[in-house]
């Protein structure tokens, strides 16, 4: 007797089930009550929902000590699209800045906003840090001000909400549609699939913080789901260890 297992790891951020399927020789009944457990751990696991494919995307390519920065203007552009292309060139530039200055490759998210609050256009960006972001940032946006947070403030699914809280072209939501812009080259989890021991348990390792636990169970089989973040990793390991470059060539804003 075996189970199926569907674990994704996104950086930090580890998601699992386990479950229970139905075999050639069950009986209609096991054959329904399994068929219903296989459901609902599929379910949990499909990222249906914009900030649930966001939340894997932030969890894989940056750390909680990255920064997620928002970018605001003084004289407010007259539409969406002449602030993204203001966006789009500040991007250049502090790509261009980052490779001469600090030889880092700029990795980045970005979402622009404008129909909340006082409904003035401005962008949210998800960006890996460096020592010099601060000074190069402010320098590179004379366009109004900029505001500095780190990821690990909120986490990966409070900021994942928050930043798909508006649809991408400020008109109507579509279910599953992504909200927002990523850099070309960013990683992207893939599930691990297949058979596991049927007494065999989803478990975290020490030092993990829990985020949720589920488990559901009728007379024939059962799904257990768990979701958890790692412990950080030593702040001496080699750059490489953290996050694998995306090529140059793959840049696209």
């Amino acid at each position: 007797m075996a189970k199926r297992k569907n674990i994704r790891t996104a950086g930090r951020l580890v998601t699992g089930v386990i479950y229970t399927v139905s075999r050639d020789r069950d009986t209609e009944q096991e054959r329904s009550a399994k068929t219903n457990i296989s459901s609902q751990a599929r379910e949990v696991m499909n990222l249906r929902l914009s900030w649930q494919k966001l939340e894997q995307v932030l969890a894989a390519n940056f750390k909680y000590s990255d920064l997620h920065i928002t970018l605001t203007y003084k004289d407010v552009p007259c539409c969406r699209s002449d602030a993204v292309k203001i966006l789009k060139k500040f991007i250049r530039s502090l790509r261009e800045a980052r490779r001469e200055e600090t030889g880092e490759v700029l990795l980045y998210i970005y979402v622009t906003e404008g129909n909340h609050g006082d409904k003035r256009i401005h962008h949210h960006m998800v960006i890996n840090g460096t020592i010099n972001d601060f000074e190069m940032i402010r320098r590179l946006w004379p366009y109004g001000n900029v505001r500095f947070n780190t990821v690990g403030a909120v986490g990966y699914t409070k900021l994942a909400q928050y930043l798909t809280k508006e649809p991408r072209d400020g008109s109507r939501w579509v279910v599953g549609e992504r909200t927002w812009t990523p850099a070309k080259g960013l990683l992207h989890p893939k599930p691990d699939k297949g058979w596991v021991p049927d007494n065999f348990s989803l478990t975290a390792p020490p030092g993990a913080t829990i985020i949720m636990r589920e488990t559901v169970q009728n007379s024939y089989g059962v799904f257990d789901y768990l979701k958890y973040l790692l412990p950080d990793k030593p702040v001496d390991l080699p750059k490489e260890y953290h996050r694998p470059r995306p090529q140059r060539k793959t840049d696209r804003i």
